[in-house]
């Protein structure tokens, strides 16, 4: 009898172990970047993959694949099987403006979950502290005066701030060089080194906090805090405007489970003291966007940029 008893408990002992490797995640997840190490968007998502590993009990890696205006990475995950286990960062590059100026191996509308947005990040344009630009006014005398010497960039090619710039410029009659990179913080060491003169990103803001940068303007379509005293691209009637995210995706068809494991432990983030003091550091603003809301409001912008972008006879870099 008590044989027979024991051997009858063993199923119900193994049984929770059979079902936890059911549940998500039961293994490593990589979220990848297309942008190069260094800049706000790897260091805001490493920061999610970090407290993520800890909430979850996996490694979480962030992998950055830059490269193709960050469409080499969306891709990977517009293709990766959709289980969660490889999802990616979005932003409004490979995913609003790219596909409007070049062919992209996956379809913005109908290949993604989109998961959450986790942040607005403000882009200005800046140049060093020690320029003889006090004010974008004068950088934009210069420009005029002088074309083809005016030297600058963004984060990467074919960004919403490479745009916003390039119509802006083309706008006011300016001929200017755009220098391509893989991320903020390549431009941001191009700067410093004196390879270019003028930098639009969202990189800026611990160089601000050093004193080694000067805002001059911000391609928003108003005034955002802590920007009030330098003018935004809304204001002075340029034809482009913006106000960017960075996001999580997936492929298409991810399960509930995931997508809610995920707007739980950006819930969790959010709230968190050390995210804030990040979002500081960046001079970003949290903006929890979840599920269909998110997906709704990238894919109003992608069919905007549709619309707007080529009116505004923008030539690729």
């Amino acid at each position: 009898m008590k044989r027979r008893a024991l051997l009858a408990s063993v199923p119900l002992l193994a049984a929770p172990a059979v079902a936890r490797a059911d549940v998500y995640p039961s293994r490593p997840v990589t979220i990848l970047l297309g942008l190069a190490p260094g800049g706000s968007g790897d260091a805001t998502m490493r920061f999610i993959a970090r407290e993520a590993s800890k909430e979850l009990g996996v490694p979480v890696i962030v992998e950055n694949r830059p490269g193709g205006a960050q469409t080499i990475a969306t891709n990977r995950v517009a293709h990766s099987a959709p289980d969660g286990y490889t999802l990616g960062q979005a932003t409004n590059t490979p995913l609003g403006t790219v596909p409007h100026f070049q062919s992209v191996p996956y379809n913005v509308e109908t290949d993604f979950t989109f998961v959450a947005q986790y942040a607005t990040i403000l882009h200005p344009n800046y140049v060093l502290s020690g320029s003889r630009w006090q004010s974008w006014a004068e950088l934009v005398s210069f420009a005029r005066d002088n074309p083809g010497k005016l030297r600058w960039a963004a984060a990467t090619p074919l960004s919403g701030p490479h745009l916003c710039n390039a119509a802006a410029f083309q706008h006011l009659g300016v001929d200017s060089i755009f220098v391509p990179f893989n991320g903020g913080a390549e431009a941001v060491t191009a700067l410093l080194g004196g390879h270019i003169d003028l930098a639009v990103s969202s990189d800026y803001a611990p160089l601000l906090a050093d004193n080694r940068v000067r805002l001059l303007s911000e391609i928003g379509a108003d005034r955002a805090p802590g920007m009030e005293t330098i003018p935004c691209f809304g204001e002075l009637d340029y034809p482009l405007t913006m106000r960017i995210g960075f996001g999580l995706i997936g492929p298409v068809n991810l399960p509930p489970e995931v997508t809610e494991t995920w707007a739980r432990v950006l819930r969790k983030i959010e709230a968190m003291p050390e995210w804030q003091e990040l979002m500081l550091r960046f001079m970003a603003v949290p903006s929890l966007v979840i599920g269909e809301a998110y997906r709704d409001q990238m894919l109003t912008s992608y069919r905007r940029l549709g619309q707007i972008l080529p009116g505004l006879r923008i030539d690729r870099p």
